[in-house]
This record gives structure tokens, sequence and C-alpha cells, in this order.
């Protein structure tokens, strides 16, 4: 900012004067001034006005988040056999990070599945002797019920000729006691044949033996099943891709249920936390781009999209929280890192934009310095929006191409003759 007061003007005078007289010193062109004038020309950074775009920005301050982080432990307890990757390396879905000794374990499998091979055996024999059981049921019912068919057609004989006279009463008893005997082995035969049967809708002895046997088989399979759960929960696995963050073991030391052994967390997609304080969520919604940098890093920016906004701000504070998704394929963004995060606050086009350098206020407002005709001129300007690198400006002779003024020093004044500086090569970023 520059406030200019009589007196110092008039020492500004004192001192160009005496840089005008030094500058006719052995006459020509001293000083690189405009051709022709003969006298010093001050050298000054000098840009040229344009016309473009312009974004007015504001800058919050944000954390990085993995997309994924998981704290891997064990449900088995017992030594620990083996540890592959270290901190920093790179793991796959599935890789097995760290190996417990499971031979206790092991050992009971064993037993298990001995158990189980012999329940098997169990049924095998079980369903073997009551389908021989059953088949000769089956057989002695068909005897049995070609017997009593026998014997009742005999006894309807034996009564019609009792009843014409041809056989007396004692060969009448005699049938009904034959018939009698061959009813009741039938339903004898009957409940053999249904204790002997298979059918599952049945109540019989056989399908009660049967299920007994078939439910020890389910038991010591679940056994079996429980076992290799526990051994496989021996194996510590990556649960996605992603790069290790912590290692809290190393072979030998005993693991205990619940106890972290390894983390990891993938960083080739990550999240930028943001506050948004409640003067600017205006600006901001889903979809709002957002460039994120790290502080003292020049030349690399990273750009994403609010995904997730809260609509109450947090208790205690006056923000609201917004989560940013950033592709991170190089892992140059790492969990919890501090970094500089920039939304768009409102944007013009097709204005008058100066460097933001060469704009200065005064008591009377704002102004700059522009080259015309060799010599600096000072111009009133209105400014409207504005960033790191330019202003926009609007007043008298500013258009495209007019050279502005970027060092102006209290030596500057109007009139005063210039000369541009070459302009800088630009640093590799």
């Amino acid at each position: 900012m520059h406030l200019y007061s009589p007196l110092s003007r008039a020492g500004i005078m004192l001192v160009f004067c005496a840089l005008s007289a030094c500058g006719h010193r052995g006459g020509g062109n001293a000083g690189g001034g405009p051709p022709g004038g003969g006298g010093f020309a001050m050298p000054v950074s000098a840009a040229p006005i344009t016309r473009g775009s312009i974004a007015q920005t504001f800058n919050v301050t944000g954390t990085v988040s993995p997309l994924q982080q998981a704290a891997l432990s064990s449900v088995a307890s017992g030594t620990v056999l083996s540890v592959g990757p270290q901190i920093g390396q790179h793991v796959s879905k599935g890789e097995l990070l760290v190996k417990i000794d499971d031979s206790t374990l092991r050992a009971q499998l064993q037993q298990n599945e001995a158990a189980l091979e012999s329940a098997r055996a169990r049924l095998a024999q079980t369903l073997a002797n009551t389908s021989g059981t059953a088949s000769s049921s089956n057989a002695g019912l068909k005897s049995a019920l070609v017997a009593e068919q026998t014997a009742q057609a005999n006894l309807r004989r034996t009564r019609q000729l009792f009843a014409q006279g041809y056989v007396s009463q004692s060969a009448l008893d005699q049938q009904l006691q034959a018939t009698a005997a061959a009813d009741a082995a039938l339903r004898e035969a009957q409940v053999t044949a249904q204790n002997a049967g298979l059918n599952p809708s049945s109540s019989s002895a056989a399908v009660a033996d049967v299920r007994n046997v078939r439910a020890a088989v389910s038991q010591s399979a679940a056994a079996v099943s429980i076992i290799q759960s526990q051994i496989a929960q021996t194996d510590v696995r990556a649960p996605f891709d992603g790069v290790v963050t912590a290692r809290n073991v190393d072979p030998g030391a005993l693991a205990a249920p619940g106890q972290t052994l390894m983390q990891v967390s993938q960083l080739s997609r990550v999240f930028v936390d943001v506050g948004i304080s409640g003067e600017n969520v205006s600006h901001v919604r889903v979809g709002t781009p957002a460039t994120v940098s790290i502080s003292g890093t020049t030349g690399r920016s990273w750009r994403g999209s609010v995904a997730y906004l809260s609509t109450a701000a947090a208790a205690g504070t006056l923000s609201y929280q917004a989560r940013i998704p950033i592709a991170n394929p190089d892992a140059r963004l790492r969990g919890g890192m501090v970094v500089n995060v920039s939304f768009e606050q409102s944007r013009k086009s097709g204005v008058l934009l100066a460097p933001h350098g060469s704009v200065f206020q005064t008591e009377a407002g704002y102004s700059m310095f522009i080259i015309d005709g060799g010599k600096a001129k000072s111009v009133p300007v209105e400014t409207g929006l504005s960033n790191d690198q330019v202003t926009e400006v609007s007043g008298a002779g500013l258009k495209p191409g007019v050279q502005a003024i970027l060092n102006h020093a209290a030596t500057l004044q109007p009139g005063m003759p210039v000369q541009p500086l070459p302009a800088q090569p630009k640093q590799a970023g």
C-alpha cells in the first residue's frame, strides 16, 4: 500500500533529479531510456494486462485419511511363526501376513476326523442291518398274508359243507381255530414289518436308530468344521490391496485374541477431510470441485470433488465436515498428512486481468502504474475478483496488451521514464 504525502513527494523528486543528472553524464541514451529521450529511464518489472477468466477461491486445511484401513488381529492365541511384509510394503488381497502356530489345533482336528469316520461307519452298518431286517420282515408279512387268506377261504367252504350236513361240528370248530391262528400270525407279521420299516415319516424303531446314528455323524462333522475354522483363523491375511502401515509383532512373539498384529491401509485412493466454516458453506455442496496441495511442495496438486458433506455443524464448532476422494496412485498423499484445500468461491469470464502485484491502494482508492509512451502513468482502477496471480481491473486506458508495472516503488512517479526489464524464464516446477 502506498500513501503519498507532500513531504515524501518532494524527497522523491530530489532523488529523481539526482538520478536524472547522473544520467546526463556522458550524454547519449544513458540508462536504457526510450530512444531519443537522452535521459535516465528507471528499470521496472512489467507484465501485460490480459482478458480472460478469473476464479476467486478460499482455502482450508484438511487431513488425509486412507480409503480403507484395517487393524488385523487373530481370534486364536499362539506363538507367531512368521511375519511377512515390512512397513511401507504393498500387499495384495488374501496375501498371508502373519502365521500363528496351529499344531495343537491340527492334532485336535485329527481326533475329530477319526470320530467322524467312526460315526459314518456306524451309520453304514445300521443302515445295512436295518435293510436286512426289513427285507426279512416283509417276506414274513407276505407269507402270513397268504396263510390268512387261505384260512379264510377254507373256513367259507367248511361252513357251506356244514350247512349241507357233509361235515361235523368238530370239523367246523377246527377250521375256526385255524383261521384265528392265521389271523393272529398276520397281525404279528405286520407289527414286525412296521418296526423294521425305513420310511422317514414312520415312527418305527429302525427309523429311530437311523436318526440317532445320523445325528452322531452330523455332530462329529460339526466338530471337524469348527476346528478347521479355528485353524484358518491362525492365518492373518490382507483384507484388500494396500500398504502395511503398522507391524506390531515379530516371529516368536505370543499372539493373543484382540491384539493388533498388523495394520493395512488402502492409499491408492484416499479421503481428504476438511471443515468448512459457516460463512463459506454456502459455496460448497456435493460435487463442488476442490484442489489439494501440500505446503512447501510446488508444481504438484490433486483435483477431486466433494463426495460427502455434513448437514450439521460438528459438536462445539461452527464448521461442517466435507470429505473429498482423491486418486493417489503413487501414494504421495499419506494417512494423517495435513494438506491445503482450495475451493472456488466465484468466477468471471471475459474481464481485464492485471498481474496481482501491479495493483496497490492509495488514500483515494486502488491504483496502478502502466507504461504509456515509455513513461510511467498512474491510473485509478476499480477492482473485482482477485487471487494470488491476477486481479480483475477496469479503468481509463486499460486494455489487453498494456504493460502494467509490478515494482511500483516509492521512487516511481507519474511521467518518469521507465525501461521494462527482460522477462525472467520460469523455473521448472
